[in-house]
């Protein structure tokens, strides 16, 4: 399923939709085999207790709880970044001449415990900022919303999982799956599910799939 869970503000960017550019062809080509199957399937009393409608209901269900997360999560990301911009991130410096002629005079055993001075320099002041950054993310309180937000995010992932995965019979599964997609846009190789369902649909419908 798409939209892996991320640490954000780590890299600066809320979570990135990536899917969009592989599901245009596929999307096309699964609405043309669709549209050639409907004439001849449709629902009968046969089919199934299908069980996408209450899916479908679970998935707005935790979509809506991380929308109305969103607004706090935004307001606590930009006082994260505010604060963190004050922030000098450390930069190792170049060895000197001294230092590099020093290390091509120590011996193999003085290897291993042999560090470069601008090397213990850079180590300690990233400690130091890496301490300022966490303390700004408690201080902004991004790190708990940010946490509860990807906690949340997860369980919308699963919810739309369980949507693609679930086996449809008729076309108005389908529909639940479409509707589900526009909200989520599943991932290019959840698509195999959708055809999977095509075919089981064209196959009752009297037409050849293979």
């Amino acid at each position: 399923m798409p939209n892996t869970t991320v640490r954000a503000a780590a890299e600066g960017m809320p979570d990135v939709n990536r899917r969009r550019l592989l599901l245009g062809l596929a999307a096309a080509s699964t609405a043309a085999v669709a549209l050639a199957v409907a004439p001849h399937a449709h629902a009968t009393s046969d089919q199934p207790s299908s069980k996408l409608p209450g899916l479908e209901a679970a998935f707005y269900l935790e979509w809506n709880k991380l929308r109305a997360m969103e607004p706090d999560h935004a307001a606590a990301e930009r006082r994260y970044f505010e604060e963190r911009a004050k922030l000098v991130k450390p930069v190792m410096r170049e060895h000197t001449a001294a230092e590099l002629e020093a290390w091509r005079k120590i011996t193999v055993a003085e290897m291993p415990e042999w560090r470069f001075p601008g090397r213990l320099e850079f180590d300690e002041a990233i400690r130091a900022y890496n301490k300022a950054e966490w303390a700004i993310r408690r201080r902004t309180g991004f790190t708990k919303i940010d946490r509860a937000y990807q906690g949340q995010h997860g369980r919308v992932s699963a919810a739309a999982d369980r949507v693609i995965r679930c086996r449809a019979h008729t076309f108005e599964d389908l529909a639940a799956k479409a509707r589900v997609h526009r909200v989520w846009e599943f991932d290019g190789s959840d698509l195999d599910w959708v055809m999977g369902d095509i075919a089981r649909i064209a196959r009752k419908g009297g037409l050849p799939v293979s």
